[in-house]
Parts: structure tokens; C-alpha cells; sequence
């Protein structure tokens, strides 16, 4: 490293005329691109400030363990108690599908709960299937799946319509995000969202849902 007395470097004649030309496109440019950038900023209107909605509340308000069931078209307008003519379908996961099995007969009085039901205080209903933990969720195309609970508009459910059938309290059930009704076949099988029907519309039975065997 060369010490406080060395010689220093020489410099060719002539040398500086080309920094100093540097040095002025430099500045002229530095400029230009200031001057551009404040014209900008001045002409922009003052950007609003984003006010973004809080999430849905996720307090629980009470919690029940039920079975999902729905008569569909079985739903002939007696009782269901011994009658031959009623076969009720219970909501259960079936492979990677969310399907709408026949009720045993022996399983009618007593069955198994599969679901829990938690009423949020702000209005509206999760249903988590309990052998996974999952919540049922609108999946797009009308189709329904479990999946891991977020507590988003898709696994959110609420009431349409309800009544009380031969003393057995029923409701129409809409999800949140598509506003369509959980609804099952006409025979077992997958369980889908559809148009929420009146009570007068032959479609109803289909989204007739009960809460069985509450635990």
C-alpha cells in the first residue's frame, strides 16, 4: 500500500476535459429523471387509504352433535316411524365425496351423530364432520367437500326456511358464498348445492335437512 509520501499517480494531459463532460450528462440526467418523477407525483390525486373489511366473527355461540339427515324424495308426508315407504339419508363421507347414504333400518332410532353444528353469535352455522375434523364446504360447480376450516363464506351455512313436519323441525340450509341450498339426490349419492326451492316446489323435499340423534 503506498505510504502518505509517494509520488501520486500521473495524470495524461488533458484528462479531466472528458470527466468533467461526464460528470454534466450525469447531472443532466439525474435531473431529468427528477424532474419527471415530481411532475408525476404532483399530477397523481392522493391515493385513498384501503380500508379493509374485519373477518367474520368466529365466536361459537353453542355447539350441538347431530346427524345430517334429509327424506329427499322419500318424504311422502307421514310419519317416518315404521313406515316402509320413508327411507331417510343420512350426510357421510364417502371416499372423497360428501354423499347422501341410506339409513339403516336399525340405525333409525339410534344412530351415530357424524356432525357438530356450531351457531356463530354473528349469525350462521359450520358444520364439522367429526371423524376428520373438517368443515363441509361449497367447492365450487356446485359441489360440496371437507376441508380444513377457515371459517370462510364457503363453510358458512344459513337457515332459509324451516318448519316443523309431523313434530320434526326441518331447514333449508344456503351456503354463504354461493347462496345455494344443500341438497340430496334423488336416490343415495352425492350431496350437491342447488337453487334453494319454495316449499311449494317438489324440489323442497330434496333440502328437507333434520338434525338427528343430537348429542
Amino acid at each position: 500500500m503506498p505510504g502518505p509520501f509517494a509520488t501520486p499517480p500521473h495524470r495524461t494531459k488533458g484528462s479531466w476535459t472528458p470527466r468533467l463532460a461526464g460528470v454534466g450528462v450525469i447531472v443532466v440526467l439525474a435531473g431529468g429523471v427528477l424532474a419527471v418523477y415530481l411532475g408525476t407525483a404532483h399530477g397523481q390525486a392522493p391515493t385513498a387509504p384501503v380500508h379493509h373489511q374485519p373477518p367474520p366473527t368466529s365466536k361459537v355461540a353453542s355447539v350441538q352433535t347431530v346427524g345430517l339427515v334429509d327424506f329427499g324424495v322419500y318424504d311422502d308426508g307421514d310419519a317416518w316411524q315404521n313406515d316402509a315407504d320413508d327411507h331417510p339419508m343420512m350426510l357421510l363421507e364417502k371416499g372423497t365425496a360428501v354423499n347422501f347414504v341410506r339409513i339403516p333400518p336399525s340405525q333409525i332410532a339410534s344412530g351415530t351423530p357424524e356432525w357438530t353444528e356450531d351457531q356463530l353469535t354473528q349469525g350462521g352455522d359450520i358444520f364439522i364432520y367429526v371423524p376428520t375434523g373438517q368443515c363441509l364446504t361449497a367447492a365450487g360447480g356446485g359441489q360440496l367437500a371437507l376441508t380444513h376450516c377457515d371459517l370462510t363464506a364457503s363453510q358458512r351455512w344459513r337457515e332459509v326456511t324451516s318448519e316443523v313436519i309431523l313434530t320434526e323441525p326441518i331447514a333449508q340450509y344456503a351456503n354463504v358464498s354461493t347462496g345455494r341450498c344443500l341438497t340430496a339426490g334423488r336416490h343415495p349419492g352425492p350431496a350437491s348445492l342447488t337453487i334453494c326451492a319454495s316449499p311449494h316446489n317438489s324440489r323442497f323435499k330434496t333440502q328437507e335437512i333434520a338434525f338427528w340423534w343430537s348429542a
